[in-house]
């Protein structure tokens, strides 16, 4: 019994803290995009889509734009960009990225110090002159939260 009650504790906890969270997002303007600061011999390939973040007020980190990549090759575990202070997930996430690169799919790993790392399936490298960050999204808070 007594770890019954304990985990309806935690539940409402987690439900509070949740409640908080919605609480605060109605109240609070939706955030401007920020450009994401790309790292290494990565560019911006269309000025028109600049790669771009912001954190919403409900701990989810999105992701808009495009990121250039060096010699036309995605390069298994090359750092891609740095994630400014303040926008970074308190565990590591791993997000779904579109790209020009045929048959293999591409990821970004995201660590809790703000280093988006490209991921290419089955590792190694593959052509591909570019990854689309339009519609990646991932929370910056905890599973437990």
């Amino acid at each position: 019994m007594p770890d019954t009650i304990a985990e309806l504790a935690r539940r409402m906890a987690a439900l509070e803290r949740r409640v908080t969270v919605l609480e605060r997002a109605r109240r609070a303007p939706y955030p401007p995009w920020r450009s994401l600061p790309l790292t290494g011999e990565t560019a911006v390939p269309d000025t028109a889509q600049p790669p771009q973040i912001r954190a919403n007020p409900w701990n989810t980190l999105e992701f808009s734009g495009r990121i250039g990549l060096p010699e036309g090759r995605a390069v298994d575990q090359a750092v891609v960009a740095l994630l400014p202070e303040g926008f970074w997930p308190t565990v590591s996430r791993t997000v779904p990225v579109a790209s020009d690169a045929a048959r293999r799919e591409l990821h970004l790993d995201i660590d809790p110090k703000g280093q988006v790392t490209l991921r290419v399936q089955d590792g190694g490298s593959v052509k591909a002159t570019w990854l689309s960050l339009d519609s990646a999204s991932c929370r910056t808070d905890s599973d437990d939260e």
